[in-house]
């Protein structure tokens, strides 16, 4: 019994290994190339960082695992938002991307492109779509005793935002968004098991510029 056992590892064992991907030689040149940029208010993303990720890539029964060898290169976005990275493969791996990084003021939707395998050893290009947002000081004063912590949720971007301590009676908070539009704000309190929330909107400011919003808060708005 234990025999088979042995045998039927081994066999998965070797069945996975046969799923590994070939590195790609080193030294093979190839460029990518492209643009982030803001469409909804006509503007290039600019000084924002673009990496050049590799993997290696091995297949599992769910698919394929990707695994993370390194950062070969970056660079940053030009006053156009358009970037320009050549690089070498390294032998290391038979994959790579093109990552952008988080950052509370551009919203961007796809933060992660990967390379088609044709592609390398020639070029290609990448369009970003971006969304730059704009500071809002969020004042919130609560006008009674709230003795459990308020949590908060920005709409769009979709983000939670540092809790509201409980009894504290004015709290700021900094947001970043889309100025061309309203935005929602849900506050959430734990009352037993069930959860009770009380929603604001702050209305179309079209600015550019940092303004604060005050909004007052009461237990008995939480419903």
């Amino acid at each position: 019994m234990k025999k088979n056992l042995i045998l039927i590892l081994s066999f998965f064992s070797l069945l996975f290994i046969s799923c590994e991907k070939e590195p790609i030689p080193a030294n093979i040149e190839t460029l990518v190339f492209g643009k982030i940029y803001d469409s909804t208010n006509d503007i290039p993303i600019v000084n924002e960082k673009v990496k050049l990720a590799e993997f290696s890539t091995q297949g599992t029964f769910a698919g394929t695992n990707y695994i993370f060898k390194g950062y070969i290169d970056s660079t940053t976005t030009d006053m156009n938002g358009n970037f320009i990275l050549p690089f070498n493969t390294t032998g290391n791996g038979n994959k790579y991307s093109i990552q952008l990084d988080y950052t509370e003021n551009v919203h961007i939707p796809n933060l992660e492109e990967f390379i088609q395998d044709e592609n390398v050893g020639g070029q290609e290009e990448f369009i970003f779509e971006a969304l730059k947002l704009y500071p809002i000081d969020l004042r919130i004063i609560t006008t009674d005793n709230i003795s459990q912590e308020i949590n908060i949720y920005k709409q769009f971007p979709e983000r939670q935002i540092a809790p509201i301590p409980p009894s504290s009676q004015n709290s700021v908070r900094r947001i970043w968004a889309d100025k061309n539009v309203e935005n929602a704000i849900n506050f959430q309190i734990r009352e037993n098991s069930s959860t009770l929330n009380y929603n604001i909107v702050i209305p179309l400011n079209n600015t550019t510029e940092l303004y604060e919003f005050e909004v007052e808060i009461n237990s008995a708005d939480f419903q």
